[in-house]
């Protein structure tokens, strides 16, 4: 069936909403996963996991592929396992005036037990206060860790899907730099490749060798959990890697196949194949992040033909003494459909204090002025103090 021109207007249209939506969403949300109980517990410093909070380190994708199975569940008792956090995201909807969001609380409970190891693992965040209205369920997971002698790590629950980790945990306000193409809209299809979703993983983690499957569901809150009806998106996505915890450079291979269900009957049937690469900063060499990634919808929906769509994303970034990240980047998509999109981003962020970082980021779009983003985040560990640690 041949696509009209009002359709195609509809489409595009469809395409820019989406782009614009996520952005917004992402300016207060993007930065909700670093784990200070973790590091209370320990007593050691956010950067032995982390990039910048919340972008993981080589270390830390370990500890989140794995569902946090290598910590020791005795060190954890320490800590309380609850903690808040609170975001304050600010956003320049149109040259010369911006806006201030102070409406956002999580709540988080994760932790872990066993006898001699942390043979189950769990984490649950309840936004109580989200974009200054009622919150949602971000996650909800709980792993058992003792597969092929530890190896083995089985999720079941709202978890993050196999992807690279930046998907999830990154240090941009926006993320435009690095998601852009896991949430491409192709006509009536919105990926979803990093969103959090109900379902099962499983993850097998030996040496190098990352790889993980889950069959997924619904992305909605706590009435999701056994939604596997007709009229969800179900998502079989998967990853394999090069990771080693005390290597920098991480490679690898993500991929995904579902059934999105159309507004005018039938299914959508897709599929994706991604790639991607990222290296640690390290003393004298700055850090990178590049990833590709191609789609084919077979129905787009609105009478549209089968389409290719893809996106390209890279980034570069370094530290800055201590405390101190910056990062320039770009994206591009096509959603196969007549729409693309070329955004790039110049992002700062600062350490400030324990549990307190300062974001900074200047978006920048074809044919747009340049447009500001900002975000204050603050923890909250619930759990005994623990003297200071020379290092934060």
């Amino acid at each position: 069936m041949k696509v009209t021109h009002e359709r195609r207007g509809l489409l595009r249209y469809i395409g820019r909403c989406a782009v614009a939506v996520a952005a917004l969403t992402c300016v207060s949300l993007r930065v909700a996963d670093a784990m200070p109980n973790f590091a209370q517990a320990y007593g050691i410093p956010c950067s032995y996991c982390h990039i910048q909070i919340p972008a993981l380190n080589a270390y830390g994708r370990w500890v989140q592929r794995t569902g946090y199975a290598g910590l020791n569940p005795h060190v954890l008792e320490r800590e309380s396992p609850i903690w808040l956090d609170y975001p304050i995201g600010y956003s320049q909807q149109s040259p010369g005036a911006g806006a201030w969001d102070p409406g956002s609380i999580g709540l988080h409970a994760d932790g872990a037990f066993g006898t001699t190891r942390s043979e189950w693992t769990y984490h649950v965040q309840q936004w109580i206060w989200q974009n200054s209205q009622s919150g949602g369920l971000d996650t909800a997971w709980i792993a058992y860790n003792n597969f092929f002698n530890g190896a083995g790590h089985l999720f079941a629950g709202k978890l993050e899907l196999p992807a690279p980790s930046e998907f999830s945990q990154w240090f941009d306000v926006t993320g435009l730099s690095v998601n852009s193409s896991a949430e491409i809209t192709v006509g009536e299809h919105a990926y979803e490749l990093d969103a959090n979703r109900w379902g099962y993983k499983f993850a097998y983690e030996r040496g190098s060798l990352d790889a993980e499957a889950a069959y997924v569901t619904s992305s909605a809150d706590w009435s999701g959990f056994n939604d596997f009806d007709a009229t969800q998106d179900k998502t079989l996505q998967y990853k394999v890697a090069f990771a080693n915890r005390s290597n920098p450079l991480e490679v690898g291979y993500y991929g995904a196949r579902g059934s999105w269900p159309l507004t005018e009957g039938g299914f959508d049937q897709y599929y994706t194949n991604g790639f991607y690469a990222q290296r640690d900063p390290t003393p004298g060499v700055p850090g990178f992040l590049a990833t590709y990634q191609m789609n084919h919808d077979a129905t787009p929906g609105l009478g549209a033909p089968p389409a290719g769509s893809n996106g390209l994303s890279y980034e570069l970034y370094d530290n800055v003494g201590k405390r101190g990240l910056l990062a320039v980047g770009e994206q591009f998509t096509n959603d196969g459909l007549g729409t693309h999109t070329q955004i790039g981003n110049i992002g700062a962020s600062y350490h400030v204090t324990r549990f307190i970082m300062v974001y900074a980021e200047e978006a920048l779009g074809v044919g747009q002025k340049p447009t500001w983003n900002g975000l204050v985040w603050f923890a909250l560990p619930t759990g005994p103090l623990w003297p200071h640690v020379s290092g934060w």
